[in-house]
């Protein structure tokens, strides 16, 4: 392996955030956060009207500039965009119609409603925050003045549409794949 391979390898990031000019790397996903993340894009690909579609680990611009001029974004777990929505660069340059923060080993679930807060504060009118190793799901939606945040036991659904996940379906996926 030549040095230049080498350094190559060893700054290889997972993925980071760019938020108030800092790089902020993202928790590698462990196992049910995986699983969850492929749950959700699955069924809400299979329940989204085809103008819409359903993808994990996407930039999301939040309309901030570092220093140095670069553009800041966050990457939520899932989002829902439309096929129309504006890119700048590969990025997505509009909020997302909803989007996922899915708990991972070394965050804390204040640490996902902050996560959440950002993502309502740039437009997205829904942000679910889910905790796969408690089994306990949020929908966060609202103003930034009236935030609304509801603990969630049977279904989590999109805002304006007739999509429903029902959540003994998602948690009795998931302990299927605990064995």
């Amino acid at each position: 392996m030549s040095a230049t391979t080498g350094d190559l390898i060893s700054r290889h990031e997972y993925h980071v955030e760019l938020i108030d000019g800092r790089e902020i790397e993202k928790p590698l996903p462990k196992k049910l956060h995986f699983f969850i993340q492929r749950y959700l894009v699955l069924v809400l690909t299979r329940l989204l009207p085809p103008q819409l579609a359903a993808g994990s680990e996407l930039n999301v611009l939040t309309g901030g500039r570092t220093m140095d001029g670069r553009g800041e974004y966050v990457v939520p777990d899932v989002v829902v965009v439309d096929l129309d929505a504006r890119y700048e660069d590969g990025d997505l340059a509009e909020p997302p119609i909803l989007a996922v923060e899915i708990l991972s080993p070394g965050q804390t679930i204040g640490d996902m409603f902050m996560r959440a807060e950002r993502l309502l504060k740039l437009g997205t009118p829904r942000v679910w925050v889910i905790w796969p190793e408690k089994r306990k799901a949020w929908e966060y939606s609202g103003l930034p003045s009236s935030f609304e945040l509801k603990e969630m036991t049977d279904v989590l659904s999109m805002f304006g549409m007739e999509v429903e996940i029902r959540l003994a379906d998602m948690w009795a996926e998931l302990d299927r794949k605990k064995s």
